[in-house]
């Protein structure tokens, strides 16, 4: 607009005036708009969401002070602080130090707090975790851990980083200024920070807490130094900037020293694993619950009863359901089902995933039947295997129908995975009563991907037939020839999004199960 009213230099104001009018117009107009191509609106929404973060980011900003420390030899570090909302110094306070990502390096003292800091200014959070976050930024070309990130194997330098030594002189100054917790320090990091998280700890295990390094990776060799500091490492598998490979090293290496390291890894997430730790509901009631020179306060002390632990912690092998949506809708699912365990007692179990919780006809559709729906919605084999007790064996059921494998197929779980876990979910029944019926559905069509479906579905379907053709408590239900539009995929008719059935095809379900469930002679 600014290069065409120039054009009307030297005129009346009035045309001017007109000039802006047909300008805006033009810009308003439904034909203009219409113009617009696709690419340019998602730009310009890009461009929208941008500035409502960078707002955001600069709110949040606002309530973490800029400081500078120096040493006594003259070098300084830029940090963030952010100090509890109503500071008492007759009260003691916690410190997260949050060592950020190699792209926030600089000397602004701002791009460092970009990333997963601002949760700790949110209100709600200042309000239920009184502490103080000391952020300090990294000059650009150093590391907090000096490591060759390329290298096939991390190797810790004898001395610290300069920049590593800042930050740890900043927080022993901070213990002088402010009335601090000292056995209540905490150490967090992405990528090069979660290099150095695990550099830190394992070079002064005693002055920490507790940790949560984020994509980042150490020495293995050295990791057997901080096998009593509590720690829950996050990593995606799909990471490209740090392998993956990294934190299961040292996630191994503690183990194997004796250390209980909690460690969720994202299936399918790339470098960003950080957006999803951060968002995990149960991570800061267990940070804050750790303490210096005592034991781990372990997962299940610190989270809800029926929250979603970590997924190094879940039976089985193969992926689960990373999504933080799957958090509340697994922990709701699971408390209301525990309010109805003395009423579902004896009922037809169906165990599986969105698809069997969306069968929200089930009751009428078997009016014979006592059942009881345990589908939940994204759920893999390893999250029926972490949750298959308090579900369904405690309910003693009269039998069990099981469908579950898409979602492991989904997420890039093999077949020969997911058939491995089903063969002990089966087990699992088995062993609570050996003379229960398990019917195993056929893993259904979906929408075809190359390379994944119908090929990985039909291999799957062929496995569980080898595995349990003899098995005289298994019947299949085969759901894969009802559904299959005969080349490998659901109909649309039945399947609208190319996943889960309609009212028609939850109909068409029922019918190949009835004559089931009547020669198992389930009916009440």
């Amino acid at each position: 607009m600014e290069r065409l009213t120039k054009k009307g230099r030297g005129g009346s104001k009035k045309r001017d005036r007109l000039q802006k009018v047909k300008i805006f117009a033009y810009k308003t107009s439904p034909w203009r708009l219409v113009r617009l191509t696709l690419a340019t609106r998602m730009k310009s929404l890009a461009i929208l969401f941008s500035l409502v973060l960078a707002s955001i980011v600069s709110l949040r900003a606002d309530d973490f002070e800029p400081r500078t420390y120096t040493a006594s030899d003259g070098q300084s570090l830029s940090y963030r602080l952010l100090a509890p909302k109503d500071y008492d110094a007759k009260l003691k306070y916690p410190v997260v130090l949050f060592l950020h990502g190699a792209g926030e390096r600089g000397a602004d003292n701002q791009a460092q707090l970009r990333h997963c800091v601002p949760l700790f200014a949110k209100p709600e959070v200042r309000e239920k975790y009184a502490c103080f976050v000391v952020v300090p930024q990294c000059p650009t070309e150093q590391k907090w851990a000096d490591v060759d990130w390329s290298a096939n194997t991390i190797a810790q330098p004898a001395k610290a980083s300069p920049s590593m030594l800042l930050a740890m002189g900043a927080l022993d100054a901070l213990q002088k200024e402010f009335s601090i917790d000292s056995d209540r320090l905490y150490i967090s990091g992405i990528s090069m920070g979660g290099y150095g998280t695990w550099d830190a700890i394992t070079r002064w295990p005693e002055k920490f807490a507790a940790a949560v390094p984020i994509c980042g990776g150490g020495d293995k060799a050295a990791a057997a130094r901080a096998v009593s500091v509590p720690l829950w490492a996050f990593h995606g598998d799909a990471d490209k900037a740090v392998n993956v490979v990294r934190s299961r090293e040292m996630i191994a290496a503690l183990k194997q020293a004796g250390g209980k390291p909690l460690y969720s890894e994202y299936p399918g997430v790339s470098h960003d694993s950080w957006t999803a730790a951060y968002q995990e509901p149960e991570l800061l009631p267990w940070l804050f619950a750790q303490k210096r020179g005592t034991a781990m306060v372990g997962f299940e002390k610190t989270a809800h009863s029926f929250a979603q632990p970590p997924s190094e912690t879940f039976p089985g092998e193969g992926p689960v359901q990373p999504g933080i949506w799957f958090r509340g809708l697994w922990k709701d699912r699971r408390s209301e089902w525990a309010k109805t365990v003395s009423n579902d007692q004896g009922a037809v179990v169906f165990f599986g995933d969105s698809i069997t919780q969306g069968w929200g006809s089930l009751a009428k559709d078997f009016e014979n039947l006592k059942v009881a729906n345990r589908g939940i919605s994204g759920d893999t084999t390893r999250g029926l295997l972490s949750r298959i007790d308090g579900d369904v064996v405690s309910l003693h059921p009269k039998a069990v129908s099981l469908l579950i494998g898409t979602n492991d197929l989904s997420l890039g779980a093999t077949p020969e995975v997911v058939a491995g876990n089903i063969r002990q979910i089966v087990a699992t029944l088995h062993k609570a009563d050996g003379a229960m019926s398990v019917v195993i559905n056929k893993v259904m069509p979906r929408g075809p991907q190359p390379g994944k479906f119908p090929e990985k579905i039909e291999q799957l379907n062929a496995l569980l037939v080898e595995a349990f053709q003899a098995d005289p408590q298994v019947v299949f239900c085969d759901t894969w020839s009802l559904f299959n539009d005969g080349g490998g995929a659901c109909k649309k008719e039945e399947f609208p999004d190319m996943l889960h059935p309609n009212a028609a095809g939850y109909a068409k379900w029922t019918g190949a199960l009835t004559p089931i469930f009547e020669k198992l002679k389930l009916s009440r």
